[in-house]
């Protein structure tokens, strides 16, 4: 008799298949089909879970951007000088840019629903494209309090700082680059210079 899995093995199953398909075809061209095909379950099960395909690319923007802002958050953790987080923070960001920029374009060029969850109610104004771009804004604003906070960094908006700290790490996808010829270790050297000084220690 086959295993029933656990219901966060068949919402696993279904991101990572949803993920695959829309990377493979695109949103706009995947159809629920495809990815109950993918996941091998039903349509009716795909929706014991996600309430449509939005509705799915909604919980991919969430885990993407819970684990990248993980990564940032890590990666300044793990050094012990205050230039070393921001520089640490910046190569993390390009490194986890490049690695799933497939993956991130398809996800947040497709931007459904007005940037809002399709369910209604508040809860919907915590998740999907805006919810995501504001977790990774977090974790760099977290950075930069903790920064100011032990005097080593000069910060007099921290909030506006980290959204142009955030806005800055898309010259890593080359999506944003246009027919610049420009290197990930110069932008990231760049980067790490451009945000040092945002914070007073250049």
């Amino acid at each position: 008799m086959p295993r029933t899995k656990p219901a966060d093995e068949r919402r696993a199953d279904l991101l990572a298949a949803g993920a695959e398909i829309f990377m493979a075809k695109g949103v706009a061209a995947a159809t629920l089909d495809d990815i109950t095909r993918r996941a091998g379950v039903s349509k009716g099960l795909f929706y014991q879970y996600f309430p449509s395909k939005d509705g799915l690319v909604f919980a991919l923007q969430e885990k993407f951007a819970i684990e990248f802002a993980a990564h940032v958050t890590t990666a300044a953790a793990e050094r012990s000088d205050w230039p070393g987080k921001l520089d640490a923070a910046v190569l993390v960001c390009c490194e986890h840019f490049r690695a799933e920029e497939k993956l991130h374009d398809v996800l947040f060029q497709h931007l459904p629903g007005a940037h809002a969850d399709p369910r209604e109610g508040p809860a919907a104004q915590e998740l999907g494209h805006t919810a995501a771009h504001h977790r990774l804004v977090e974790a760099i604003a977290a950075l930069l309090t903790a920064g100011v906070a032990a005097g080593a960094y000069h910060v007099e908006d921290v909030e506006a700082t980290a959204v142009l700290f955030f806005t800055t790490m898309h010259a890593f996808d080359r999506a944003f680059r246009h027919d610049y010829r420009l290197s990930d270790d110069r932008l990231v050297r760049a980067t790490q210079r451009l945000v040092r000084g945002a914070v007073g220690l250049i």
